[in-house]
C-alpha cells in the first residue's frame, strides 16, 4: 500500500493503475479528535465528541474532492447482509457490504481491526466495500458480495481487483476453540489457524482466509493485493478493538467511481 502525501491516507497499487475509481484506507494520524481517540477517527458511536468526527468527515471529503454527502456507508452489525447503493441518501441497516456501478458514491466501511474489502469491476465499472469480520468471514460475505455483483452488474470474478485492507494480523489474532471448531468446520483449506502452545485457543489468520474466498469465488490471484499491515500492532497508525477496547476509534476504507 501507498500512503498520499496530503495525510495518511493507504492505497493499493493494483487500484492505483486504474484512473476512473478513488480509493483510500484511513488511518488515526491528523484529524480532530482528543485523548484515546486522537487523530482521524470516522466512529460516531463510539464515544467521540460528534463535532470532531464531523469534522474528520469534511477533512477527509475534502481529501477525496468531493461533498461530505458523497460518502455512503452501512450501519454494521457482522452479517452477510449486503446493500446496493443507487443514491446517496440510501440508508443500509444491518448491512457490512455495498455495492453500486454509480459514478460519484463513494461507498466505505468502518473497521478498528475487522477485515475491509475493496472490489473494483473495470469492465461493467462497478465498485463493492465489504466489511469482514470474523462473523462476516465465516459466512463468506465477500464471495455473496461477487454473486451479486454478477447478477446485477454482469460482473466476471476474473476481471475483478481486490485489495484487503489493514486489520488484525495472524500474529497476533488470537480465537478460542469455539470460533476455531467453527473455521475448521466450514473451511476445507488449510494453514489459516496456528496453534497458541499449551491450549485449546489458535491464532487466525483473516487475511489468508479471505483471501482464498476472493480466489475460490473466481479471482486471478495475480488481481489480489494484502496490505499486510496490523492494525493491533501498530497503534501510532491504527485504531484498534482488540488493543483499546470500547476506547477504540475507527478507520474507513471506501471505493469510488469518478464521474
Amino acid at each position: 500500500m501507498l500512503a498520499s502525501e496530503k495525510i495518511q491516507l493507504l492505497q493499493f497499487d493494483k487500484l492505483l493503475e486504474h484512473t476512473d475509481i478513488t480509493h483510500f484506507s484511513t488511518t488515526r494520524t491528523g484529524g480532530f479528535s482528543k485523548n484515546h481517540f486522537a487523530g482521524f477517527n470516522l466512529g460516531y458511536t463510539v464515544g467521540d465528541e460528534p463535532k470532531n468526527v464531523t469534522q474528520n468527515f469534511n477533512l477527509l471529503a475534502n481529501i477525496l474532492e468531493i461533498e461530505k454527502k458523497q460518502l455512503v456507508s452501512p450501519k454494521q452489525t457482522h452479517s452477510k447482509n449486503i446493500g446496493i447503493v443507487t443514491s446517496s441518501g440510501d440508508i443500509f441497516p444491518d448491512t457490512d457490504a455495498l455495492i453500486t456501478n454509480i459514478p460519484g458514491i463513494c461507498l466505505f466501511i468502518r473497521t478498528a481491526d475487522c477485515v475491509p474489502i475493496l472490489l473494483y469491476d473495470p469492465v461493467q465499472k462497478a465498485v463493492a466495500a465489504i466489511h469482514s469480520g470474523w462473523r462476516s468471514t465465516l459466512q463468506e460475505i465477500s464471495k455473496h458480495t461477487i454473486e451479486l455483483m454478477q447478477r446485477e452488474f454482469g460482473t466476471n470474478p476474473a476481471n475483478l481487483i481486490a485489495g484487503i485492507g489493514p486489520s488484525i494480523g495472524p500474529d497476533v489474532y488470537e480465537v478460542g476453540p469455539e470460533v476455531v471448531e467453527q473455521f475448521k468446520n466450514h473451511f476445507a483449506f488449510d494453514n489459516y489457524i496456528t496453534p497458541v502452545k499449551n491450549s485449546d485457543k489458535g491464532l487466525l489468520n483473516l487475511w489468508e482466509i479471505n483471501h482464498q474466498i476472493l480466489i475460490n469465488s473466481g479471482i486471478p490471484d495475480e488481481q489480489i493485493e494484502i496490505a499486510e499491515m496490523c492494525t493491533y500492532s501498530s497503534p501510532e497508525l491504527f485504531y484498534s478493538a482488540r488493543r483499546d477496547g470500547i476506547i477504540s476509534g475507527r478507520m474507513a476504507t471506501g471505493i469510488m467511481l469518478k464521474k
